[in-house]
């Protein structure tokens, strides 16, 4: 079969241990849940994609927890802790799955008899050639951490992201540390693809006093240059300059046999244009 993202899915989640026995009181809680969304007509899903501003389907367990409370479906902490456990797919206990949740208690497969299931256009028009997936790895290795800073700092101005917010629900005692798997997890939340290099780079630049944390706080406020200054509201006399966008990965300085290849091409060129009277600027 073609290689493609519905059967791709199911071997690129990783979801926590669960017993049986948790498993069917799941499915109890999931019916009731399901019930209580009919009968008030709840729309789960547009609240949980407030939350997800990169549109990455994962919410972190308290912005879960938050739109749970504010709909008023609530439980036993028990309960909700296993509710979690089998959404968090990803191998860790901070992303949850809020789409697979939303599909199992408010599809509309399960309330209209809609969806892909009922769709019998294909018996009728032929499939469109499958889209081909790959895995691709990063392998860039910057020269300095002012080259990664620069990467981050053109994604978050081609997207409009503040990448603070990312960081944010893990650090619940406003220290300005994380540890660095949940610094990874921000970054995998926000869409920004880094290499090992690169993330060894930045955890060692902004690493903290304790072992194994990084100052978010820091990192985010050199990241959002590109946006304001940090204390510009305060100092009028502050300048203000362009934060650098443009990253130089690997590239290597001209050495002076570059210089002569370049005058003598630039004199060949000149002597054509001077000869032939051409217009170069026109064409440009």
């Amino acid at each position: 079969m073609p290689v493609t993202v519905d059967n791709t899915l199911c071997a690129r989640k990783k979801y926590l241990g669960m017993t049986p026995e948790e498993r069917q009181m799941l499915g109890e809680v999931l019916v009731e849940f399901q019930k209580e969304i009919q009968i008030r007509r709840l729309d789960l899903k547009n609240t949980f994609m407030d939350f997800d501003i990169t549109q990455n389907q994962h919410v972190t367990k308290y912005q879960f927890l938050r739109t749970l409370a504010m709909n008023g479906l609530q439980c036993k902490e028990e309960v909700m802790n296993m509710i979690l456990k089998h959404y968090c797919d990803k191998g860790n206990a901070d992303e949850v799955n809020y789409f697979d949740f939303c599909n199992d208690v408010d599809s509309p497969e399960l309330n209209f008899g809609v969806g892909r299931g009922f769709n019998h256009s294909f018996d009728y028009y032929p499939k469109t050639k499958p889209r081909i997936t790959g895995i691709d790895i990063k392998k860039d290795v910057p020269d300095d951490v002012e080259d990664a800073l620069a990467k981050l700092r053109q994604f978050c101005k081609e997207h409009r992201i503040r990448i603070g917010e990312f960081f944010r629900d893990f650090d619940k005692l406003r220290s300005g540390f994380i540890t660095h798997a949940q610094f990874r997890i921000g970054l995998n939340m926000a869409k920004v693809v880094l290499s090992g290099s690169e993330f060894n780079l930045l955890c060692n630049h902004f690493a903290a006093p304790d072992d194994n944390k990084v100052r978010w706080r820091d990192f985010c406020d050199s990241v959002e240059e590109v946006f304001y200054k940090k204390g510009m509201e305060k100092n009028v006399d502050m300048s203000v300059d362009d934060a650098r966008t443009v990253s130089f990965y690997g590239q290597a300085q001209p050495n002076d046999n570059d210089h002569v290849l370049v005058d003598q091409v630039r004199a060949m060129f000149h002597e054509q244009v001077v000869r032939e009277r051409l217009n170069a600027k026109s064409f440009f």
